[in-house]
């Protein structure tokens, strides 16, 4: 589960480590390796245009707080990467909108700082929230719209994943921890952000050596390059695929293919964030792992956004796993998968709010849900019957029904994935009759 199940760590700054240190060494040849390829990625977001510019405004910023963070002494490299995530928002936003969510994360650290117990301390942020939910629904307070995308991208989930673990420190969560945690640089940029773990944000700061991990930063920013580069020839691809010049069958079996491979702006996006994190010590697991080659509909669940997976494992997954357990384990897998497809129904819904101004719960999405949560639930069951013996050797008829199950599965997936992407039923059902979005 990339680190969600790791102890809990202390509160406030945890003590610096021996080998954190160590893995803080610089070396010059390989920071000139490092440096040259930031160069050449940087110039590819410039030649192309990457995310309407917004890329290379973001790719300066953070490569060259790198270039800057990397020669740091290991004490003031995190306050440096929380200065310039802070000072970074004031050149990625709109200054009233940056000066806001500071002000906003200000007040959401008093309460979590405050001498309320727990659960006082979450009721307080509830009404907070509330507070801020009315005035994003009524626009009745002077405060610009774009605050609320952005607020929402931050706090939504983050603080969710943050008080379910603060629970259980020792003492009082350090400011350090809630700032370097939440006011991360990429996240003015991209408002879809992937569901980082607090505890594994924590345990992966210089893990390993900072060569080898700016390393694979350098390799998921260009990964997630190529991705955009793909979304963009997919998207400019489905402008071809219109009737009557074509086929109606022909449109839309092309337009479903091309609309599922849309995801990889997102996908691009998420290998991106974490990238760049990896650059300033952040050993952050992958976000995406091979998701067109998934072989069922639950190993896709677990490879398509590994984050969110993990977020609703610990959220909810596990707390009703074990408390169902005594009366029979699959039961309560059954159960607690189930509860994860409806809160992931409802949160999804309540982030379409942040980010664009409505509550958005319309019968296209529950038929998504309902329908990926079935097969997902199905998928659970029927591997926990048959009780599968994987073996290390397999025939090609094996490596051809294999191969089927993928195309399956991917298929499947599309159809699904198509009748998500618009607004009701009955502009998906048209869609499938004439082949016109």
């Amino acid at each position: 589960m990339s680190g969600t199940l790791s102890a809990v760590i202390p509160s406030g700054r945890a003590p610096v480590l021996e080998s954190q240190l160590d893995h803080s060494r610089h070396n010059l040849r390989q920071f000139a390796v490092l440096a040259v390829q930031l160069a050449l990625l940087l110039l590819v977001f410039d030649l192309f245009g990457l995310e309407s510019g917004t890329l290379f405004t973001l790719g300066c910023l953070v490569f060259g707080g790198f270039a800057v963070s990397y020669w740091l002494p290991f004490r003031l490299k995190e306050p440096f990467f929380i200065l310039l995530s802070l000072a970074g928002a004031y050149f990625l936003l709109d200054a009233v909108v940056a000066s806001l969510l500071i002000i906003a994360g200000v007040i959401l650290f008093a309460i979590v700082r405050s001498g309320l117990d727990f659960y006082g301390r979450v009721l307080v942020i509830i009404g907070f929230a509330l507070v801020c939910a009315y005035a994003r629904a009524t626009g009745r307070f002077p405060i610009p719209d774009h605050f609320w995308a952005v607020f929402g991208a931050i706090f939504m989930f983050r603080m969710i994943v943050y008080l379910y673990d603060i629970k259980h420190l020792p003492g009082p969560p350090g400011l350090n921890d809630f700032l370097s945690y939440f006011f991360l640089l990429p996240n003015y940029c991209f408002l879809l952000f992937p569901v980082i773990d607090f505890q594994t944000f924590r345990k992966s700061y210089f893990q390993r050596n900072i060569n080898t991990v700016a390393q694979q930063g350098v390799w998921w920013i260009l990964r997630g390059t190529i991705q955009l580069l793909l979304y963009r020839l997919v998207y400019q691809l489905e402008g071809i695929f219109v009737p009557p010049r074509r086929a109606v069958s022909t449109s839309v079996v092309a337009r479903i293919i091309l609309g599922f491979l849309l995801y990889l702006q997102v996908s691009g996006q998420f290998h991106i964030i974490v990238g760049m994190l990896h650059l300033f010590g952040y050993d952050l697991p992958e976000t995406n792992r091979k998701y067109l080659l998934s072989h069922s509909i639950s190993d896709f669940w677990r490879r398509i956004n590994i984050y969110w997976k993990d977020f609703m494992v610990k959220i909810c997954y596990l707390p009703v796993f074990f408390k169902l357990r005594r009366k029979g384990e699959l039961r309560a897998q059954v159960v607690a998968t189930i509860l994860v497809f409806v809160t992931t129904w409802v949160l999804h819904g309540y982030q379409f709010f942040w980010l664009q101004g409505k509550f958005r719960m319309s019968v296209n999405d529950t038929l998504f849900w309902t329908i990926l949560g079935t097969l997902v639930v199905g998928n659970v069951w029927t591997e926990a019957r048959q009780q599968k013996k994987h073996l290390s050797k397999i025939g090609c008829t094996a490596r051809l029904w294999e191969a089927a199950r993928i195309v399956a599965t991917i298929s499947v997936l599309m159809v699904l994935w198509s009748l998500w992407s618009f607004n009701n039923l009955a502009e998906w059902v048209n869609f499938l009759k004439t082949g016109n979005l």
